[in-house]
């Protein structure tokens, strides 16, 4: 199968998954979560992407809609130090001393609480424990679809089955996304993201609100 094929392959099943509306959503035991929705992503920096920054209209309606229903809403942004480990893996990005870890304006209204975390995996976030506790839905958007959302929708995932705790993870594709770059097509990684998250029990949704 050449990449045509399997990018065609995986629309197909992206274009399958479930119809979904915030409405849906019960303000008991559900958190919204917004990952590294920062200007660093969505501005400026070494690892500021158009795609990200487009969905950010998107998010802000979904956000209002969550605050209409009294869902509790968080954030989690990257900050770093030049010492950093993570940025031997990847460029400069969210020195704690720019404006890169603030929260893009779009979306920094609705967050009732913001972390800040230090590596790629939300997860380990200082805080990220007692912002689950009595929590039985997460709605995870933002970015990058293939990494930072990826590695924390299934670590949690991993967590409350080491459990056997029922939790429900849910991501709307339309409000998350990643970055293009050479060796980087935005398009496959972000598909094949989705699919690894689908196939790992997360559960994967087209977001198509009814208003």
């Amino acid at each position: 199968m050449n990449e045509k094929e399997l990018l065609q392959q995986l629309a197909d099943e992206m274009d399958a998954f479930p119809s979904w509306d915030p409405v849906q959503l019960n303000a008991d035991g559900t958190l919204v979560l917004t990952i590294d929705m920062n200007k660093g992503f969505t501005q400026s920096g070494a690892l500021s992407s158009p795609r990200v920054k487009a969905i950010l209209p998107r998010m802000r309606e979904f956000l209002e809609t969550c605050r209409e229903k009294g869902l509790y809403m968080a954030a989690v942004t990257d900050c770093h130090t030049p010492e950093s480990l993570e940025l031997a893996s990847y460029p400069v990005h969210c020195l704690d001393d720019s404006d890169e870890p603030e929260l893009a304006p779009e979306i920094w209204e609705f967050q009732q609480k913001v972390l800040i975390k230090n590596s790629t995996n939300a997860f380990f976030a200082p805080g990220m424990d007692r912002l689950l506790e009595g929590v039985s839905t997460v709605v995870l958007v933002g970015c990058c679809t293939d990494i930072c959302i990826e590695q924390f929708a299934l670590t949690l995932k991993a967590w409350a089955n080491q459990a056997d705790s029922p939790l429900n993870v849910i991501v709307p594709r339309q409000l998350v996304e990643t970055y293009n770059a050479p060796g980087h097509p935005a398009e496959l990684w972000n598909g094949l993201a989705l699919h690894t998250l689908a196939a790992n029990g997360v559960s994967v949704v087209n977001y198509l609100p009814a208003k």
